[in-house]
């Protein structure tokens, strides 16, 4: 089931349901540009922290406090998203980010090769997996899944907020991938 097509200077957007979840209340934003970005790219990937972008493949892809965000030349799509009003606020902000680096383009320097990339069993696996349940998930996958979508910084593990010093590898890592880092 699709919502109706809502137009704004420059994008318009709908609400689609998830495929594989045709009751839920959660739905997908469809984001179509009026004017491609595909030059933007490497810039708009330069400013995005944490997203992957790999130069000449026509998309960037990267998490958002548990949205999946896709951006390709003419349309971007976001994930799981609760309605009209929170789809209108991440449009808006993904369209001011490319008028922002189309602006200010000659003063940045853009991505072209490939990014280091984190994932969730990158985090997982340097957490002492103990499930204690100090950082308020059940176990250390949970929490290495909320960090990895920037849900939760990674300073809650208190293992890691109380001994920064012997997680310095996965700091390192969650740092070059734009994660806050204690």
């Amino acid at each position: 089931m699709q919502q109706n097509i809502t137009h704004c200077d420059g994008y318009s957007f709908m609400l689609v349901n998830i495929d594989c979840l045709r009751d839920s209340t959660h739905f997908n934003i469809v984001m179509d540009l009026q004017v491609s970005i595909e030059a933007l790219l490497p810039y708009l990937a330069a400013r995005l922290p944490g997203c992957t972008y790999t130069h000449g493949t026509g998309v960037i892809n990267l998490m958002d406090a548990g949205h999946i965000v896709g951006i390709h030349p003419r349309q971007i799509t976001i994930t799981d998203v609760t309605g009209s009003e929170e789809a209108r606020t991440l449009c808006a902000k993904y369209f001011s980010s490319i008028q922002e680096v189309e602006s200010n383009r000659s003063s940045i320097t853009p991505v072209l090769m490939k990014r280091s990339t984190i994932t969730v069993m990158d985090i997982l696996r340097a957490l002492p997996r103990t499930n204690c349940g100090l950082c308020e998930s059940a176990t250390c996958m949970a929490f290495a899944a909320r960090v990895f979508r920037r849900e939760v910084p990674i300073g809650l593990c208190e293992p890691v907020g109380a001994n920064p010093k012997s997680y310095v590898s996965l700091l390192e890592q969650l740092k070059e991938n734009g994660y806050p880092v204690p």
